[in-house]
């Protein structure tokens, strides 16, 4: 009986689908991004590669774009002896879109706080794994606002 149960349940499993489907698929997008322009930044490079993932040969509508970014890390709050306490980082992409009819251009901003550490090899590993982590939600606003076009 507990043989039984257990296959019906493999069975169960394997037969019935959950309806995955990747969201940001290239299958999915009814774009294609053709040439991105970009000045030779680290930030630039990473967004740039980022885009870069997400193209698609198959589609009729492609899409040259220029983009600029950066990165701000600011001072949020100190102690009363004057130590930095918490951070603001603040990354913005600003990207054209060059069509045939026109140019559109738009800026996309992300920020984000975190506490300071004594440890600063530690902060600054933290701060880059947020400024990834700010590079992927924008470029997925990017992905949104190029699909709505």
């Amino acid at each position: 009986m507990r043989n039984r149960f257990f296959l019906f349940f493999l069975l169960f499993l394997f037969l019935s689908n959950c309806g995955y489907k990747p969201i940001y698929s290239t299958k999915n997008l009814n774009f294609a991004i053709g040439n991105i322009e970009k000045n030779n930044t680290s930030l630039n490079n990473k967004f740039a590669k980022s885009i870069n993932s997400l193209r698609n040969e198959e589609s009729d509508k492609k899409i040259d774009i220029k983009i600029e970014s950066g990165k701000k890390t600011k001072i949020k709050s100190k102690d009363s002896k004057g130590n930095t306490l918490v951070f603001e980082l603040e990354i913005y992409l600003k990207f054209t879109i060059f069509n045939i009819d026109n140019e559109t251009e738009k800026l996309l901003l992300r920020k984000i706080t975190f506490n300071n550490s004594d440890d600063k090899f530690k902060l600054k590993q933290y701060e880059n794994d947020l400024e990834d982590i700010l590079i992927n939600e924008i470029v997925e606003d990017l992905i949104n606002y190029l699909s709505n076009i």
